[in-house]
């Protein structure tokens, strides 16, 4: 058994200052290495006490599970974050079950694998019936917590898992290691939007939050004004008296405004 300096889980909080791609390699790695990744599987994978034979996932899923650990690390809230700096494999998910509930948190891994293997359609032409099932998946997650920046690192980490390459495939036309930032999120953009196969976002050309790349689209709600959602996928729609909406990002400013 590994002592506890081994089992150190060290994962640096993505502040957007650096390269998404490489940090997120970087974290699953080190929950590789760990051994969570392992934990996940010897313990996610056993059967319940009447089907003790019964596996709740295919082994071959593996990588999602990976994934979902690191994502379901990266898109708390920051006070949540700072808990994980520095603990064992086996401490994060305990305390993963003290947030969520050991029901909730296994639904929460289930529904993001779920999220993970969606393909599109390919007989859904307009892409509508693919949009439609890829949001009641999305509802199925709690992302009341996350801010804007969580929701785009989640789809970026969801956008590169094997099981959506053909979604990107059908949206950019090109093969998966060709992908960049922007196609990425605007093929996920894209599922969001049921009603048209354009991205539903405003579009400015500057520098990204996520990694730098100056090619990188900003992306700003019409509604409340914050950067890395739609309007019509805005957590906020509902104004206070003042006129004032409380932000998903964490802001609270003028209907239509200019952002945090």
């Amino acid at each position: 058994m590994a002592n506890d300096a081994e089992m150190t889980l060290e994962v640096e909080i993505f502040d957007g200052s650096g390269n998404f791609a490489n940090w997120s390699e970087q974290v699953i790695l080190a929950l590789r290495q760990k051994g969570v990744l392992d934990y996940v599987e010897s313990d996610m994978h056993t059967g319940t006490a009447e089907e003790p034979d019964k596996k709740k996932f295919n082994p071959a899923d593996s990588k999602a599970d990976g994934l979902a650990v690191a994502i379901i690390l990266h898109c708390m809230s920051k006070s949540h974050q700072k808990r994980f700096i520095r603990s064992t494999a086996f401490e994060v998910w305990m305390e993963l079950q003290k947030l969520y509930g050991v029901p909730n948190t296994e639904d929460l891994v289930s529904n993001l694998l779920e999220l993970f293997s969606f393909r599109m359609d390919p007989n859904d032409k307009e892409g509508r019936a693919s949009a439609v099932q890829y949001s009641n998946l999305m509802n199925k997650i709690d992302f009341s917590t996350f801010s804007s920046s969580a929701m785009a690192n989640l789809m970026y980490l969801t956008a590169l898992n094997k099981h959506h390459d053909s979604v990107c495939l059908e949206f950019t036309k090109k093969k998966p290691n060709e992908l960049e930032f922007n196609d990425i999120f605007h093929a996920v953009c894209t599922l969001l939007d049921a009603n048209k196969k354009q991205c539903a976002y405003d579009e400015k050309i500057g520098a990204s939050n996520f990694g730098g790349a100056a090619r990188a689209q900003r992306l700003t709600c019409k509604h409340c004004g914050c950067f890395g959602h739609s309007m019509e996928n805005c957590w906020s729609r509902d104004d206070d008296s003042s006129g004032n909406v409380n932000c998903n990002s964490g802001g609270s400013h003028r209907n239509g405004g200019g952002g945090n």
